[in-house]
């Protein structure tokens, strides 16, 4: 009988993920440049700064690593379901977001910024005239936030990648997108009839993190924001590594 218990002990959240030798990550996978898919030779290929830090934190643990593509706001559904043992995809830690999730510290932190066509650059030289714009931005983002906080009366288009917002403004969908600084360098270099404006807001979130499940176990946390720590110099590096991927 005393032989039954040995084994009972409850596993940690870290230890699940090791017994099974592979950690499942949940991303949105048209996030340039913290992950976007890449045509190299006819094959895809997965690219990104947050890629270089799941690579890390699989490496750390021990493991190998399965990514999850979906849209941005089934990220958190899948956390919650445990369809995914995280999300890295430069997700925000909101009061919202964390009485769903688990966050880890903050690697990057960047500020939002409207791009609109070239041609008509002329007319949003200033906030007030995305007062009543028709703005693309990602549902359930943080710009998202912004739009509703800054700009109530504006009309807001939904999407759930941002490859999507780009191709809306490019296509007169919509006046403008809302998306950070990073993010509007590629996607500009992508659809050179854009152009970033000159009006940039900070969002009221402290920056990118790592999202777990709640009440996730102390050597889960611990092993991602030691990874974060050790990373965080690099990732504006890794950013701007992604340019050249991008067409």
């Amino acid at each position: 009988m005393s032989a039954c218990g040995k084994n009972d002990k409850k596993q940690t959240s870290l230890e699940k993920i090791k017994s099974r030798g592979t950690l499942v990550v949940g991303l949105s996978a048209a996030n340039p440049p913290y992950e976007f898919y890449y045509s190299n030779n006819g094959k895809k290929e997965l690219k990104g700064a947050d890629l270089e830090l799941i690579k890390d934190i699989a490496k750390q643990m021990g493991v190998k690593y399965e990514i999850k593509d979906m849209d941005f706001d089934g990220l958190l559904p899948a956390l919650q379901s445990g369809k995914v043992d995280m999300i890295v995809s430069a997700m925000s830690p909101t009061s919202e977001r964390e009485k769903a999730a688990d966050f880890s510290k903050v690697y990057f932190k960047s500020t939002n910024v409207f791009v609109v066509r070239k041609e008509e650059l002329g007319k949003y030289g200033n906030a007030s005239a995305f007062k009543n714009a028709t703005v693309a931005v990602i549902n359930s983002s943080t710009q998202q936030q912004v739009m509703q906080k800054n700009f109530p009366k504006a009309k807001l288009k939904l999407f759930g990648r941002n490859t999507d917002l780009a191709l809306a403004v490019a296509n007169k969908k919509v006046d403008a997108m809302l998306v950070d600084v990073p993010q509007a360098a590629l996607l500009i270099r992508s659809n050179p009839s854009l152009i970033q404006t000159k009006i940039k807001y900070s969002d009221d979130t402290a920056g990118a993190a790592i999202a777990m499940p709640n009440h996730s176990s102390q050597d889960l946390k611990k092993v991602v924001n030691s990874v974060i720590t050790k990373d965080k110099p690099l990732y504006q590096k890794w950013l701007l590594s992604q340019v050249k991927f991008m067409k």
